[in-house]
């Protein structure tokens, strides 16, 4: 199972999909928790093997949001979810491939959808 991030600023969305990855038996975990873990000496950052990450636009800065992401969750998987897809891609999409993600879903998107996804990413974990 994954340690996970959820960045979304919709709090409701946020809730709804951390609650689903908690069921499955992730470990979803508060960004801000995080960061206060790192100051304290606990693990943080490097600990994440997932982050789903909310890219309302896929395009005007997009790649700079990522590659922010990307430098504080090294070792985690990134999953987007946009309203600018109607359907999920995994990582072989040309959309997802492109921005370099494992995946990206739908915003909103299914329960089933959501893991899914997550589904092939622990085979590599």
């Amino acid at each position: 199972m994954f340690t996970v991030v959820v960045l979304d600023d919709n709090a409701a969305i946020r809730e709804l999909i951390s609650e689903w990855l908690a069921a499955a038996g992730h470990d979803v975990m508060d960004a801000r928790t995080i960061a206060a873990g790192c100051a304290a000496g606990e693990p943080g950052a490097e600990a994440v093997g997932l982050v789903l990450l909310d890219l309302p636009m896929l395009r005007d800065g997009v790649r700079t949001l990522i590659e922010r992401v990307r430098a504080t969750y090294p070792r985690a998987a990134l999953l987007g979810l946009s309203t600018q897809v109607s359907e999920a891609l995994g990582a072989a999409s040309p959309a997802a491939r492109q921005l370099g993600l494992q995946g990206l879903l739908p915003k909103p998107c299914l329960r089933e959808e959501l893991l899914a996804a997550v589904r092939p990413l622990l085979r590599k974990d």
